[in-house]
């Protein structure tokens, strides 16, 4: 909890939800406020979503289970991940 409580990105988005939350008591309600709000909670969503994945990387880098200097791929691992990445590829046929 600690994690995401000190983090400047959280707070940052917390801020900014203030900040939000009182231009919301002097406007209009239209369609407008609704997207700021969505905007709003999309970003939050993003930054927690970014503080969990960086304490996992600093778990398995802990661990051993990952090495962030380790550049040691082999060509058939990188040819592999190219192909997967290609096949996910949505294409729009007309």
């Amino acid at each position: 909890m600690r994690k995401y409580l000190l983090n400047t990105n959280v707070l940052g988005s917390i801020f900014s939800g203030w900040s939000l939350f009182q231009a919301t008591r002097d406007s209009r309600r239209d369609w407008r406020l609704l997207l700021l709000w969505l905007g709003w909670l999309s970003s939050v969503a993003l930054t927690f979503g970014v503080v969990a994945q960086d304490a996992e990387t600093k778990r398995q880098i802990a661990a051993g289970e990952y090495d962030p200097d380790d550049d040691s791929r082999s060509k058939a691992e990188k040819k592999a991940e190219k192909k997967a990445a290609k096949s996910r590829k949505v294409t729009l046929h007309i």
